[in-house]
C-alpha cells in the first residue's frame, strides 16, 4: 500500500474518531445525567398533568378547612403542582442546552469536514486512488448535508421548547395565584415567607407580617349569597393592594382572610400601615346591586425576631388577630416579642 493510501485511511479514521468522541462526550455529559435525574423525578411524582387540569376549582367564599390535617392536604396538593412544573421546566432547560451543544457540534463538524475536503481535493492522487477519492468526497458531502438538515431540525426543536417553557411558566403562575382575587395564594405565601425568613436570618433585615380578617363576613354570605361575598372579597383585596408598596407581598390566606408581608419594616411602621388599611376599608362602600355595604377588618401584626420560624411568626400574628376579635373587631393588635 502506498504512503498516499496510508494518509487517506488515516484521515478517514481521524474524522470518524473525532465524530465518535464528540457523540460520546455529549452522551456522558453532566447535563444529560441531570436530564435523566429530572425525568425520573417527574415520573416518580404522584401527580399527573390530567389531575392538574381537572382538579376541582376553589370556590371564592368556601371557608378554609377547619382541621389542621385538611389544611396540610391543600398545601401538599399545591406543593405537588409547583414541584411538578419546576421539574418539567428543568427538563426543558436541559433539553435546550443539549440542542444548543449539538448544534455547535454539527457546525464545528461541518467546518472541519469542509477543511478536510478542501485539503484532500487538492491532493494529487495516482489513478488507482481516484475512485476512493471520489467516494470519500461524496461521503464528506453527505455528512455535511446531514449536519445542515440536523441544524434545521434543531432550530425547530428550539422554537418548540421555547414555547413549552412559556407554557410551563404560565402554569407555574396559575397554580400560585388565587383565581378569585388574583392575589398570591396560600402556597405562594408560604414560599415567600420561608424565603423572607431565610433572608432575615442571614442579613438581619427587619420584616413584619399581618394577618387580616374581614369582620362579620359570614353574615354577608348568609344575607346576600356567595356571589355577593365573592365581590366583597375582590373589592377588599383591591383596596388593600392599592394602599401598599410594590415590595409588599399580599396573599389570600384562605376564606375571608388575607396575609401580608412588609419587608424592611418594623412593628411600629407596620402598625401605622395597619391602621391606614383599617381606615381605607372602613371608609369604602361596596355596591351589591341596589345595596351599598360598608366593611371593617381586623389585623394582627407580628415582627420577626431572633430565631423566628415560619410557624412561630404566623402563630404570633394569629394570636394578635384573635386579640382584636376578642376586643370588638375593627382594629389592630401587635404581637409581643417571642420569649
Amino acid at each position: 500500500m502506498s504512503i498516499t493510501m496510508y494518509l487517506l485511511v488515516f484521515s478517514v479514521g481521524l474524522i470518524a474518531g473525532l465524530t465518535i468522541c464528540s457523540i460520546v462526550r455529549m452522551m456522558n455529559s453532566a447535563e444529560n445525567m441531570r436530564f435523566i435525574d429530572a425525568l425520573w423525578r417527574l415520573l416518580s411524582t404522584p401527580l399527573s398533568l390530567g389531575w392538574i387540569f381537572h382538579r376541582r376549582p376553589e370556590t371564592g367564599t368556601q371557608p378554609p378547612e377547619s382541621n389542621e390535617e385538611g389544611m396540610h392536604k391543600i398545601d401538599a396538593r399545591e406543593q405537588h403542582i409547583s414541584n411538578t412544573s419546576q421539574t418539567i421546566r428543568s427538563i426543558l432547560l436541559i433539553l435546550a442546552a443539549n440542542i444548543q451543544r449539538t448544534d455547535r457540534a454539527a457546525s464545528e463538524s461541518s467546518q472541519m469536514l469542509g477543511d478536510v475536503r478542501s485539503v484532500i481535493d487538492k491532493m494529487e492522487l495516482p489513478d488507482d486512488l481516484k475512485e476512493a477519492h471520489t467516494l470519500l468526497m461524496k461521503e464528506i458531502d453527505r455528512v455535511i448535508s446531514s449536519n445542515s438538515n440536523l441544524k434545521g431540525e434543531l432550530a425547530e426543536s428550539q422554537e418548540i421548547l421555547a414555547d413549552q417553557r412559556r407554557q410551563i411558566e404560565d402554569l407555574r403562575t396559575a397554580v400560585r395565584i388565587d383565581a378569585l382575587t388574583q392575589l398570591a395564594n396560600r402556597a405562594y405565601f408560604d414560599e415567600k415567607l420561608s424565603e423572607t425568613i431565610r433572608l432575615h436570618h442571614r442579613y438581619g433585615e427587619p420584616f413584619t407580617i399581618m394577618m387580616i380578617d374581614l369582620d362579620n363576613f359570614k353574615a354577608i354570605n348568609d344575607t346576600y349569597g356567595h356571589q355577593a361575598g365573592d365581590r366583597i372579597l375582590k373589592g377588599v383585596a383591591l383596596k388593600i393592594k392599592a394602599s401598599l408598596r410594590g415590595s409588599d407581598f399580599l396573599a389570600r390566606f384562605g376564606g375571608d382572610e388575607y396575609a401580608l408581608i412588609l419587608v424592611k419594616t418594623d412593628a411600629e411602621a407596620a402598625t401605622e400601615v395597619a391602621w391606614k388599611l383599617c381606615d381605607e376599608v372602613r371608609a369604602s362602600r361596596f355596591v351589591l346591586d341596589d345595596t351599598t355595604l360598608s366593611m371593617t377588618i381586623s389585623i394582627g401584626v407580628a415582627e420577626a425576631h431572633g430565631d423566628d420560624t415560619d410557624e412561630t411568626i404566623l402563630k404570633r400574628a394569629d394570636q394578635a388577630l384573635y386579640r382584636v376579635k376578642e376586643s370588638g373587631r375593627n382594629g389592630v393588635f401587635v404581637a409581643d416579642k417571642p420569649r
